[in-house]
């Protein structure tokens, strides 16, 4: 009773965070704040943390009984994504940032 009410509250708090971290995404690839950027750095630092903590306690060696829930398969292709669009994307955006950034400051000149 007490592992499903948690895992119903981790879930619900990872669809909040899933939801909060694309919209950063978002916002920081089409330049609306200057500031987005960082908060995507720190929001795939702590997503990060916590991905690496889920999966050591639900997939450890030690445990003997295990299921694989919806919240597995979430945070599973979740992590795949984020990795993705914070690593390979992100370096793409700040390159494409700075170029634009670079046309802007010449025709200004």
């Amino acid at each position: 009773m007490f592992s499903e009410k948690l895992n119903y509250i981790q879930e619900k708090f990872f669809d909040i965070f899933i939801v909060f971290s694309y919209v950063i995404i978002f916002i920081s690839f089409f330049g609306f704040s200057d500031s987005a950027p960082q908060y995507l750095v720190n929001i795939d630092y702590y997503f990060r943390i916590y991905i690496c903590l889920f999966l050591i306690w639900r997939f450890n060696p030690f445990r003997t009984v295990y299921k694989f829930t919806d919240l597995d398969r979430k945070i599973a292709f979740n992590a795949g994504m984020f990795i993705l669009t914070t690593t390979a994307l992100n370096k793409y955006l700040l390159d494409a940032k700075s170029k634009v950034q670079k046309i802007f400051t010449s025709n200004r000149q």
